[in-house]
């Protein structure tokens, strides 16, 4: 999904910069290819200018955090450097609300509505908020946009944090907790999504797509389905760009005319 984002993205700035080396590429965090082998790869391209694009719409230390941390160590171990832009997220940028809201829309077109929409998020730790980490509120400000872009009845829809473990407390309300006493409660159906993914993988699916779609049934609820991320949706990738083309701009501008970026 990661690659054939890059790759739309990589076809929308094409037309934009006719005269200019503009390319998009991708790194992880975690895994591979590395973020400091593709960083290392580009300045041995004589790359100049990199735009920075975590693709984590609500800031965390623990993920985007993270993500600079092994950048800012891959800083640390050079002379001569890379001219860096980095986005610390959009967690309430209208286009990435309206891509949420349109996928939304287009699934309950074709499934139905449900009684509730939940939208879970990853969680975190309490004590890292509690020392100031600022993503709980930030996916509290996107799930009420959310709502709101939809035109959603309180009773409607609800947060919730999902992927805690050990036996500190983590953020909450959590999602399986919160899926238990809606089925004891009496909820029949509920559409799952969760906004903090830009992409499916192995964690949303397998835990929001089937270990608690068991959870709710067996308590008592009657249809549960998980709404895909946006993953490479058209809305998605306009949204990358949006991000990334004020900086690319500035870039260039203070940039000789065969520099490449």
């Amino acid at each position: 999904i990661m690659h054939k984002q890059a790759e739309l993205l990589q076809q929308k700035l094409n037309p934009l910069y006719p005269h200019a080396d503009v390319s998009v590429h991708i790194a992880m965090t975690y895994g591979n290819p590395a973020t400091a082998m593709v960083l290392d790869d580009l300045k041995k391209q004589g790359v100049e200018h990199v735009v920075i694009l975590p693709l984590f719409p609500q800031y965390s230390s623990t993920s985007t955090g993270a993500a600079f941390d092994v950048i800012n160590k891959w800083v640390s171990k050079r002379r001569d450097l890379l001219s860096m832009a980095l986005i610390k997220d959009y967690y309430q940028h209208p286009l990435y609300i309206a891509a949420l809201a349109e996928r939304v829309r287009l699934y309950r077109q074709e499934h139905g509505t449900a009684e509730k929409l939940l939208m879970s998020f990853h969680g975190i730790p309490q004590p890292y908020a509690d020392k100031g980490d600022p993503y709980p509120e930030r996916c509290k400000i996107t799930a009420k946009l959310l709502a709101q872009a939809l035109e959603l009845n309180d009773d409607q829809w609800a947060i919730s944090f999902q992927s805690r473990f050990g036996k500190q407390e983590w953020v909450k309300p959590y999602t399986d907790q919160l899926l238990e006493t809606w089925g004891k409660q009496g909820v029949n159906s509920l559409q799952i999504i969760s906004p903090a993914f830009s992409a499916d993988c192995l964690e949303t699916l397998e835990e929001l797509a089937i270990e608690n779609k068991e959870l709710f049934l067996h308590s008592g609820g009657k249809e549960y389905s998980y709404i895909p991320a946006l993953n490479a949706d058209d809305l998605h990738i306009e949204l990358f760009a949006a991000l990334t083309v004020p900086l690319i701009n500035g870039f260039l501008a203070s940039s000789f005319p065969d520099s490449a970026a």
